[in-house]
């Protein structure tokens, strides 16, 4: 038999969908969301669905922003140096930290062949194109380390062959299959400095 009524075992479901969530603090969460007051609830399903509505993908880097264009793309036009990213959260570590005072260009992911990720679901070929067009000077990866991470590194190097651009990559100081976003700023600053050429 089960106790649990129908829209809280959705509500559970909901949250267990999310990346990292087990069932367990899927349904921690949930309960404690329905511990809170009936304001508070619909204050954080307001800011989620404001979100949602307002938050879109940059035209020029991909990067999240309530604005037609992000501000780093806006503020720091004419930088001559792309660090490549993922996802939108791994700008985060940068950004915090303050190494890294060029653009960004969030991949949408990596390829990954088990997962039905290609090239062609990434947005390598605008990439491409914008490193050819801005003229950029250095092209950082930050793609994390993994097998997948080094495959995408390796395919973005083959699409540039012959174009004048130099490409490094960030030092191994970042732990094997840690996911950028919960990267300390020291690990990030000496994974930054200790970047090496392809």
């Amino acid at each position: 038999m089960n106790v649990e009524p129908e829209s809280l075992e959705a509500l559970i479901a909901e949250f267990a969908s999310l990346p990292s969530i087990g069932q367990k603090t899927a349904r921690r969460l949930a309960y404690y969301i329905l511990s809170r007051s009936k304001g508070d609830v619909e204050r954080f399903a307001g800011n989620m669905v404001r979100a949602a509505e307002l938050v879109h993908s940059c035209p020029v880097c991909h990067a999240f922003t309530d604005q037609e264009r992000c501000p780093i793309c806006t503020e720091r036009e004419g930088s001559k140096a792309i660090c490549v990213v993922e996802k939108s959260s791994d700008i985060l570590p940068f950004e915090r930290s303050g190494i890294f005072k060029g653009l960004y260009f969030v991949l949408g992911g990596v390829i990954s062949p088990l997962d039905g990720v290609g090239p062609e679901q990434l947005h390598l070929p605008q990439l491409i194109n914008r490193i050819k067009d801005e003229g950029i000077e250095e092209l950082v990866l930050a793609l994390g380390s993994s097998p997948e991470a080094d495959s995408t590194a390796l395919m973005i190097d083959r699409m540039l062959a012959g174009v004048s651009v130099k490409r490094t990559r960030l030092a191994r100081g970042i732990p094997m299959g840690s996911d950028l976003e919960f990267v300390d700023e020291v690990t990030m600053l000496r994974a930054f400095e200790g970047r090496v050429s392809l």
